[in-house]
C-alpha cells in the first residue's frame, strides 16, 4: 500500500513541476510583452500560479489514481501499459498546448481558450497562422521536451508495487486509495466554500501580463468550455434600467443635422475591409495616404475588437462585440443582430461579397447570408493555381478580380453594394513583395499595392461618379513589436470615404469607433439607422465622441478627457491617462449594455 501512495504523490507531483516550469518559460518567450519586471516577478509569478497548477494537475491525477486503485486486482503489468499510454496522451496534449500557447499569445494576446477548436475545424486556416519553419521549430521543441518529459516520468514510476495481498490487506488498500483519490477535489476546486477555482484567482499584481503569465493554460481552455461565454454576471455594475437609459442618453446625442459628405444619396458602395490594417503602418500605405486626401478621412478611429470575424460584424453590422465570445460562431445570436446589407437590399442594393479565403471559417458563411449576401466569391470560385498562399488566394488576384466583376455590374445594376475581405496582411504575412525587413509592415505594403490597382480599374467604371469607396481595417495589430493586447494602439485604424461621390476632400477628426461609419453612411442617404443601436453619427452635430474597444477579459473607453482601460477580472484600471470615476463608469455601463442587449436577442 505504501508503494501505492508514494507512486500517487509522485505521479501528482510530476505534472505540478510541469505545469510550474511552463510559467518562466511563458515570461521568457513573452518577454517583450512583459515590460520590467523585478527578479522577485519570477518567483512571484509561479507561486500565485499554484492553485491552477495544483487544480489541473490534480485533475490528470484522478486518472492515475484510479488505474492504482484497479492495480490492486489486475496485474500491474496492464495497468502500467495502460498508465503509459494515457500519460503519453496528456503529456501530448498538455506540451502541444504550452507550446501553441506561447507561439499564439503575441498576436493573440490572450491564452488558447475554447475558440481554438472553433479554428480546429479548419485546419488549413490553421496552418496558415505560421510559417513552415515555426512549425518545423515547435515540432522539434516538441519532439525534446516530450523526450525529456517522459525520461523523467518513467524514471519516477517505474516502481512496481506489491502484487501479492490477502484480500483483507487489498480491501483496505482499495479504501484508502479510493479515498486518496477522493481528496483531489479539493484542490481541483480550490475551495470547500461556494466560490470555486477560476482563473482569477492567481490575479496579484498591476502588470496585466504577470497576472496572465500566472494562468495555467491548459485549465484555461478547460474553463473555457465549460462556462458560459455570454454569462453578464462578470460584467454587471448597475442594474439594467440605470445602465440602458444611461447608455441611452450617451448615444442620443448622437442626432441632429449631419453634414453632406457625398453628391448622391443612392452611392454604388464598395467596402473594403482591409486584413490588419494598423494605423501605426501608415506610413507603408502610400494609396490609402492618397485615397484620403481624395475623399474623407477620419483619423481618430478604433477598432471595437482584435479578431476578423469580430471586425466583420463591427464593420457589417454596427456590433462592437463582447469581449469573451465570438458572437460569429453561435447563429443563434448573430442572426438575430441586423446588418447595413439589410437596410441597403430593403432599399433596392443588390449586394455581393468577395474573399479570397474560406467562407465558412468562423461560421462567417451562415452571417453572410442573413445579411442578404446570397451572391458570395470565395476561395472554391478560383482555380487551384490562384490558391497560392496558405490563407487561400492572394490579394493581387482578389482585387483584380473584384474591380472587373464590380465594373461590369454597375453597367446593368443602378445599386450595388460589394464588399471585399482582404486576406494577405494575416500572418504569417508570407508575400511575394520584398520591399520591409518586417513581415507584416510588407505584407501591409503589398495589400496597400493591390487596394491602389483596384481603385484604378474602379475608376474606369461610367458608375464611377456614383460610386462611394470605403476603406476600413478589421482590427488593427500589435505593432510596433512589444504592443500589448489592450495598448489603446493596437486599435488604431483607419477609416475612409473616398470615391466619385464624395462631394470635397476633408479630415475629420472627432472621435470615434470602426462601428460607427454605417449610422454615418446611412444618414447619409437619409436612411434609417435606429436598429443599430451602439453606433451613432460621427458627423451628428450633437456627438457625444467617444471610442469603445474590448480585448479578452477587458475593455477600454475613450473620451475627450482621456482613456480608461479596465481588466474585468480585478474590476479596475490597468491603464489610463488620467483618473476619471465618470469615464469608468461610462465603460462599465456601455459594456454591460452590449452584454444585457446581446442575451435578450
Amino acid at each position: 500500500m505504501k508503494d501505492r501512495i508514494h507512486l500517487f504523490f509522485t505521479y501528482y507531483l510530476f505534472w505540478i513541476v510541469f505545469f510550474i516550469v511552463q510559467k518562466p518559460l511563458f515570461m521568457l518567450c513573452q518577454h517583450s510583452l512583459l515590460g520590467e519586471v523585478s527578479w522577485s516577478d519570477w518567483f512571484l509569478v509561479p507561486w500565485h500560479g499554484l492553485p491552477l497548477d495544483l487544480s489541473t494537475a490534480a485533475y490528470i491525477t484522478v486518472i492515475f489514481g484510479l488505474l492504482l486503485v484497479a492495480s490492486i486486482w489486475v496485474k500491474w503489468s496492464i495497468i502500467e501499459k495502460i498508465a503509459d499510454v494515457v500519460t503519453g496522451i496528456l503529456l501530448t496534449i498538455a506540451l502541444w498546448v504550452v507550446l501553441g500557447d506561447n507561439g499564439a499569445f503575441p498576436s493573440w494576446g490572450y491564452h488558447l481558450d475554447k475558440d481554438l477548436f472553433a479554428y480546429l475545424q479548419s485546419p488549413k486556416e490553421v496552418l496558415a497562422c505560421a510559417p513552415w519553419w515555426l512549425w518545423s521549430l515547435g515540432a522539434l521543441a516538441f519532439a525534446l521536451l516530450f523526450t525529456g518529459w517522459w525520461f523523467v516520468y518513467r524514471y519516477l514510476l517505474h516502481k512496481e508495487p506489491a502484487q501479492h495481498m490477502s484480500i483483507k490487506r487489498k480491501i483496505t488498500a482499495t479504501a484508502v486509495m479510493v479515498v486518496l483519490t477522493a481528496l483531489l477535489f479539493l484542490p481541483i476546486r480550490g475551495s470547500v466554500t461556494v466560490s470555486t477555482m477560476n482563473t482569477g484567482r492567481v490575479y496579484y499584481s498591476d502588470n496585466r501580463m504577470l497576472n496572465l503569465a500566472a494562468i495555467n493554460p491548459i485549465f484555461n481552455i478547460v474553463e473555457s468550455l465549460s462556462e458560459n461565454r455570454l454569462d453578464t454576471k462578470r460584467y454587471t455594475y448597475m442594474s439594467d434600467d440605470e445602465c440602458a437609459a444611461y447608455v441611452k442618453r450617451m448615444l442620443g446625442y448622437s442626432c441632429g443635422t449631419t453634414e453632406p459628405l457625398l453628391t448622391t444619396t443612392r452611392p454604388n458602395i464598395v467596402l473594403c475591409i482591409l486584413e490588419s490594417f494598423s494605423s501605426n503602418a501608415w506610413d507603408v500605405m502610400p494609396n490609402m495616404q492618397n485615397l484620403a486626401k481624395e475623399g474623407v478621412f477620419f483619423n481618430r478611429a478604433f477598432a471595437n475588437s482584435y479578431r476578423t470575424d469580430r471586425g466583420v460584424m463591427a464593420v457589417l453590422g454596427a456590433f462592437p462585440g463582447c469581449a469573451n465570445a465570438s458572437v460569429m460562431m453561435i447563429p443563434s445570436k448573430s442572426q438575430q443582430l441586423p446588418q447595413v446589407g439589410q437596410v441597403l437590399k430593403a432599399n433596392g442594393y443588390n449586394l455581393k461579397f468577395y474573399y479570397g479565403g474560406d467562407e465558412d471559417f468562423t461560421n462567417m458563411r451562415s452571417y453572410l447570408v442573413t445579411g442578404g449576401f446570397e451572391q458570395r466569391v470565395c476561395d472554391h470560385d478560383f482555380p487551384m493555381s490562384q490558391r497560392m498562399s496558405k490563407w487561400g488566394v492572394p490579394d493581387h488576384i482578389l482585387f483584380d478580380y473584384a474591380a472587373h466583376d464590380i465594373v461590369q455590374r454597375q453597367v446593368t445594376d443602378d445599386r450595388t453594394f460589394n464588399v471585399v475581405l482582404s486576406l494577405s496582411s494575416h500572418e504569417p504575412f508570407e508575400v511575394d513583395y520584398h520591399h520591409y525587413s518586417h513581415s507584416y509592415l510588407n505584407a501591409i505594403a503589398y495589400t496597400d499595392s493591390c487596394l491602389g490597382a483596384f481603385v484604378d480599374t474602379l475608376r474606369t467604371s461610367p458608375a464611377w461618379d456614383s460610386t462611394l469607396v470605403v476603406l476600413v481595417a478589421d482590427h488593427g495589430y500589435p505593432y510596433p513589436d512589444g504592443i500589448t493586447n489592450y495598448d489603446t494602439l493596437r486599435y488604431r485604424i483607419p477609416i475612409i470615404f473616398t470615391g466619385g461621390a464624395v462631394k470635397e476632400p476633408r479630415v475629420i477628426s472627432t472621435l470615434c469607433s470602426q462601428i460607427d461609419w454605417v449610422p454615418t453612411l446611412l444618414h447619409q442617404m437619409h436612411l434609417d439607422a435606429s436598429d443599430f443601436i451602439f453606433a451613432k453619427d460621427i458627423l451628428a452635430s450633437k456627438n457625444n465622441a467617444f471610442a469603445y474597444y474590448h480585448f479578452v477579459d477587458g475593455f477600454a473607453f475613450i473620451d475627450s478627457t482621456g482613456t480608461t482601460v479596465i481588466d474585468a477580472v480585478v474590476d479596475k484600471p490597468i491603464l489610463e491617462s488620467s483618473p476619471s470615476a465618470d469615464r469608468t463608469y461610462k465603460a462599465k455601463a456601455f459594456t454591460q449594455y452590449i452584454m444585457t442587449q446581446l442575451t435578450k436577442q
